[in-house]
């Protein structure tokens, strides 16, 4: 990158480079400098800034009109900072030097924002992961629309699936009792009024075992002889028997089989 001047009295030298704006170029010749952002340290770099401006005039009007109002600042700090005692001011009087050191000092807050933002955007952090709160649920089975029919015909399907194809083979499904399983259910839980989905299954059940269990369990809700409730989103399925569950005669349950 080509070097504009250099001057080893003042020990500074000016970049060719482009700056987003004349903000961007003064803080740069501060931070350079190594010195604080205050009235002082910019009528330091006024020199280094016209000359950058001087260079730079002729590339855009709209682009150095902004330069040239930071300029003409500039050129006043560093004159009432040559003067022997500071100028006086009215009341309610501006002080330019003071005001565009706050402006230099938001813009570099801004600026350090900005690189923040873009190295995240460029190592792919663009994103949080935002986990959903877990709240208790209490499931209410609504089956007023739903046929034990249309159940066993989804479960036959997935039977069907579960069955290994060898040629010459004939597959045959199992004929399951949802009876039985109802009956298995409703004698447990007149022992103990309520227990898990989990206990009821057991740890070497099969994915047709498990489908058996849902039937009758949906079978048991329809027939409003036992409650089902969920602590948390995909938590075990708690199963508590009803009044009715206790007045039913096992072998009167209505239940169409599989």
């Amino acid at each position: 990158m080509g070097k504009l001047w250099h001057r080893a009295s003042d020990n500074y030298e000016i970049e060719t480079e482009l700056y987003s704006g004349p903000l961007d170029l003064l803080l740069d010749l501060i931070q350079k400098a190594e010195l604080d952002i205050t009235k002082l340290a910019l009528a330091k770099v006024t020199d280094q800034f016209l000359a950058y401006v001087t260079l730079h005039k002729d590339v855009d009007p709209d682009f150095s009109s902004e330069f040239l109002v930071i300029a003409s600042k500039l050129v006043q700090i560093k004159s009432e900072a040559m003067l022997p005692r500071p100028p006086i001011r009215m009341e309610d009087e501006e002080d330019v030097g003071e005001t565009l050191a706050r402006q230099l000092i938001v813009y570099r807050e801004i600026k350090k924002a900005s690189q923040w933002l873009s190295e995240r955007f460029d190592q792919g952090q663009r994103c949080y992961l935002h986990l959903a709160q877990s709240y208790p649920v209490n499931v209410q089975l609504d089956l007023s629309n739903i046929e034990i029919a249309d159940l066993i015909k989804a479960l036959e399907q997935i039977a069907i699936q579960e069955q290994s194809i060898q040629d010459g083979a004939t597959i045959s499904i199992p004929r399951l009792t949802l009876r039985k399983k109802v009956q298995e259910i409703i004698q447990i839980l007149r022992q103990d009024s309520q227990i898990r989905f989990s206990n009821l299954l057991g740890e070497q059940a099969s994915r047709l075992d498990s489908i058996v269990l849902f039937l009758a369990i949906l079978e048991l809700v329809k027939q409003e002889m036992i409650s089902t409730e969920q602590e948390g989103l995909f938590s075990d399925i708690t199963l508590q028997a009803n009044d009715k569950l206790y007045h039913v005669i096992e072998n009167e349950v209505q239940i169409e089989e599989l």
